[in-house]
């Protein structure tokens, strides 16, 4: 026996009832192409960039307005490129610094596996274990780093919060 009767057989004929969704927005720029997928439901295009630390995804924040733009973000971006080796190691020596002891180490967690744990490192390997994944750039000039810290710190990632001005104001592990 059919599970709908055929009272119901006429009832997905027709016009769909559902809302068509918005086509993707894409900002082709020099630097690659960066999509917002989901006009209607997101708040920033992403895209990959070239850097000298390697690929990276970028995340750009739109400019509050109904056509979507994120010109604030695009230029905050075109700003870092410019200097994107310097700032990688600038938040590399921030967050060793931050996270080094009196006596100049760090005292890791390990893998997930219980690798490492316990085990003291320097600042240097430290700098040299630890890679960026992600950059969220936000309209009003703020600038978020995601970085890979290679499971020092078990499965956790490191945050930093900075602002395009040039300055780093904090690094903290997150997820």
């Amino acid at each position: 026996m059919p599970i709908f009767s055929h009272k119901f057989s006429g009832l997905f004929l027709g016009k769909s009832r559902q809302k068509s969704r918005p086509a993707p927005l894409v900002i082709q720029d020099v630097l690659g192409a960066f999509t917002l997928s989901e006009p209607d439901k997101q708040d920033s295009y992403s895209g990959e960039i070239a850097l000298p630390v390697g690929r990276v995804t970028v995340y750009l924040e739109t400019d509050g307005n109904e056509e979507k733009t994120a010109n604030a973000a695009l230029q905050s971006l075109r700003a870092f490129v410019r200097n994107a080796a310097d700032w990688d190691a600038r938040i590399r020596q921030f967050a060793a610094d931050d996270f080094a002891g009196k006596d100049g180490t760090i005292e890791i967690w390990g893998g997930c596996d219980g690798s490492d744990e316990g085990a003291v490192i320097s600042k240097e390997k430290f700098m040299r274990r630890i890679s960026m994944n992600f950059i969220q750039f936000y309209r009003d000039g703020s600038l978020f780093f995601d970085y890979d810290l290679d499971d020092m710190f078990t499965d956790h990632g490191l945050g930093v919060h900075a602002h395009i001005s040039g300055g780093i104001e904090s690094c903290a592990l997150w997820g």
